[in-house]
């Protein structure tokens, strides 16, 4: 028999309750694990043991004060209490960043295997202060320290939960790139990358609202825009041609902050989107909000990056992250559920280049809110499950009877065995605990791990990069970072 897996869970927000939960309940049924310990901050205690309740979870607890920076000498002595007591041997974290460093810190310490969630850090007044923007790769190269000591003594798994690497759409695209790598010798030349998040905050939540946050000095690069970085890092690495190699990057990012928003659509405009009704639940005038927002984090980011050898540049990568893009929201209150629900909705492409052999661009677009059903109609465009890849080979060179391919996301859902019934994107991060489960029992070796903390350089790199450009153009400074 396997030693059982014992998980301590840290963190019982959203994505907690959609992911992990439901996925560690439905993997108990081929391997030995159990969530022992689920931590939460007291003022969500009641929310977690009612959802914990609904869905039958036989889980023990723990709630407490929210802190930042260091774990608490008291928290930590009763967490590492727990894990010898109880014989913990894995952490799933899945707080809010900027705690994140602190707690895989401390489980480094034990020993524990990690799944957390992305980004490996963020630092309150990124967007702000040019010490915490580059405390952000600090962090990542303190923890990377950490586990390459552990690994000296034991084999662990710490996993960064970016679900695009485990998606089999971007697998097939990686696998396209590799193929005409191998024939031409070409590396990538060029990418495009777009995420919106479809999210349409009113003014005076984003003084208010915590989930997600602009208010304490970071936005979209630390919530999604991280996903982004990831995968475009893994789309230019993926032909493998070691000779050419970047040796250095250069970063320079440009920002829309809720000064600018408020700018966009000035307080005059909500009363023709919500009439009358917006005065009652106006907390504060656009020149209130503008001395409020100094240094609010960033809601849409624009971002280039060259990449450099032998200090010539071998690629331009653009990154556009966008919250404030295209809603279906169009009532005045926010709704309860902020992570799936709220009327956000998704969009996101990418184009690659590969020289004058090949381009694929993949295309997913919703418009749709609600994602709780779905159905192999939501393959098509617009559909929670759209998924679309095009790819142009220049087949005089490389062969083939058709320069164009186009395959549809149903194919591979299909061939994969995927469930219609759920998002591709929630079905790729259960892979993700299944991979991390996987390692621990011994059934998949450290080099197969698709996410290993030791293959983010570069996306930490390109993530606090962009907060460093930024600092520096607005204090008049030269805003391209180079690493």
């Amino acid at each position: 028999m396997k030693e059982t897996i014992r998980i301590i869970l840290i963190g019982v927000g959203p994505h907690s309750k959609r992911v992990y939960l439901p996925a560690v309940a439905d993997l108990k049924k081929k391997y030995p694990v159990e969530i022992s310990l689920a931590v939460d901050v007291r003022a969500e205690a009641s929310n977690v043991e009612h959802h914990f309740e609904k869905n039958g979870y036989q889980i023990n607890t723990l709630f407490i004060d929210p802190f930042s920076n260091e774990l608490p000498v008291d928290l930590r002595n009763t967490l590492t209490g727990f894990v010898a007591d109880n014989k913990v041997n894995a952490a799933i974290i899945a707080t809010e960043p900027t705690v994140h460093h602190a707690y895989a810190e401390w489980a480094l310490e034990l020993g524990l295997h990690i799944l957390m969630d992305k980004p490996v850090s963020t630092r309150d007044n990124a967007i702000s202060d040019f010490s915490q923007a580059k405390g952000i790769l600090d962090d990542y190269l303190h923890l990377l320290d950490m586990y390459n000591k552990l690994q000296q003594r034991t084999s662990t798994a710490f996993t960064v939960n970016v679900q695009r690497r485990y998606h089999p759409g971007f697998q097939l695209a990686m696998e396209r790139i590799r193929e005409v790598a191998l024939v031409t010798n070409c590396p990538v030349t060029c990418i495009q990358s777009t995420h919106c998040d479809g999210q349409w905050r009113l003014p005076s939540e984003i003084v208010t609202q915590d989930y997600h946050p602009y208010n304490r000095g970071f936005g979209k690069i630390s919530h999604s825009g991280y996903h982004i970085f990831d995968i475009v890092s893994q789309l230019f690495k993926a032909p493998g041609i070691s000779s050419k190699q970047p040796d250095a990057m250069e970063v320079m990012s440009s920002m829309v902050q809720p000064r600018g928003f408020i700018k966009q659509l000035p307080e005059s405009d909500y009363a023709g989107y919500f009439e009358a009704a917006y005065g009652n639940i106006k907390a504060h005038s656009d020149a209130e909000l503008w001395e409020i927002y100094k240094d609010y984090g960033e809601m849409d980011a624009a971002i280039i990056v060259r990449m450099l050898k032998e200090q010539e540049n071998i690629a331009n990568i653009t990154i556009n992250l966008l919250h404030n893009s295209f809603a279906r929201r169009n009532w005045i209150l926010p709704g309860s559920d902020l992570y799936k629900g709220n009327g956000r909705v998704k969009h996101e492409y990418h184009h690659i280049q590969q020289g004058p052999f090949q381009n694929i661009q993949i295309h997913s677009y919703q418009a749709k809110d609600k994602h709780q059903h779905n159905s192999a109609e939501d393959y098509k465009v617009g559909g929670n499950n759209h998924f679309d890849i095009y790819i142009f080979r220049n087949i005089g060179v490389l062969g083939g009877e058709h320069p164009l391919e186009v395959i549809n996301m149903k194919d591979i859902a299909q061939k994969h065995h995927l469930d219609d019934s759920k998002l591709l994107t929630e079905q790729s991060k259960t892979a993700v605990v299944k991979e991390f489960l996987d390692f621990i029992m011994g059934n998949t070796p450290k080099e197969k791990l698709t996410s290993n903390i030791d293959t983010h350089l570069d996306s930490v790199k390109m993530m606090a990069a962009s907060y460093m450009s930024h600092v520096q153009r607005k204090e008049k400074d030269n805003p391209v970072i180079g690493l």
